[in-house]
């Protein structure tokens, strides 16, 4: 197999959503702790949905949630009792607020010579609803990003944000509908440029270059003694 010649690959620019709504707005704040915390705490809420719709028990998916969530934070040498509370409170106002889904795949639309990507949070189940969640109040950052998925995708988002009172968590929910040009923001193609990298990038299925589906798809096999010789490392035999 020769990748270099694949007729189906070649090098385009991408800019992820976020990284252009930074440069209209900042992110509110947060140190060392809160941002790995906030990682953390997305990844494994995420998890916790696709687990909690797979599940025989689904009783049981806080308890392993918050497991994991300690787990983690001990690995990041962040552990504190307070945060594991914290992460247990602001994941069961997401769940009675009914910010639940899977997360989606990442989605790209064209945007003067650049590929925007754009991956919300969660998308619900159902498929009818993508979620954007933030642990702190909505900010302008979170507005200007949701609005760049809902670009992206086409549809509205629901943007949620969490706000700390009396030691628990409240919901405050904006549905954030998609522009009609990212214009409309101050984002102009010029401006996306500026935070756009190098990615490589496949013509035939339209999404970046993931080699394992390379390996089956035959654009990437170049002969016939491309496939006699992946034979012959693989071990496999003609019977």
């Amino acid at each position: 197999m020769d990748w270099e010649r694949c007729p189906s690959r070649r090098v385009v620019k991408v800019a992820r959503a976020s990284d252009i709504a930074r440069l209209i707005a900042q992110p509110t704040p947060a140190d060392e702790v809160m941002l790995k915390f906030g990682k953390i705490f997305e990844e494994e809420y995420s998890f916790a949905n696709y687990i909690y719709h797979r599940a025989f028990n689904q009783r049981a998916v806080p308890y392993l949630f918050i497991r994991k969530i300690a787990v983690r934070l001990r690995k990041e040498g962040i552990y504190s009792r307070d945060l594991v509370a914290k992460a247990y409170k602001a994941y069961s106002a997401l769940i009675a607020a009914g910010v639940v889904g899977l997360k989606p795949k990442t989605r790209f639309r064209v945007y003067g010579s650049v590929r925007i990507a754009a991956q919300p949070d969660l998308r619900s189940f159902e498929g009818d609803t993508l979620f954007e969640f933030k642990l702190c109040p909505i900010d302008t950052y979170a507005r200007v990003q949701s609005s760049i998925f809902a670009y992206v995708w086409e549809c509205p988002v629901r943007l949620v944000g969490l706000i700390e009172e009396g030691g628990r968590y409240k919901v405050e929910a904006e549905t954030i509908s998609p522009p009609r040009s990212l214009k409309d923001l101050g984002i102009t193609p010029e401006l996306v440029k500026t935070v756009a990298h190098e990615q490589l990038w496949c013509t035939r299925w339209g999404e970046p270059v993931d080699y394992e589906d390379c390996y089956e798809c035959e654009a990437a096999w170049t002969s016939e003694e491309d496939w006699e010789g992946e034979d012959e490392r693989e071990g496999w035999e003609d019977e």
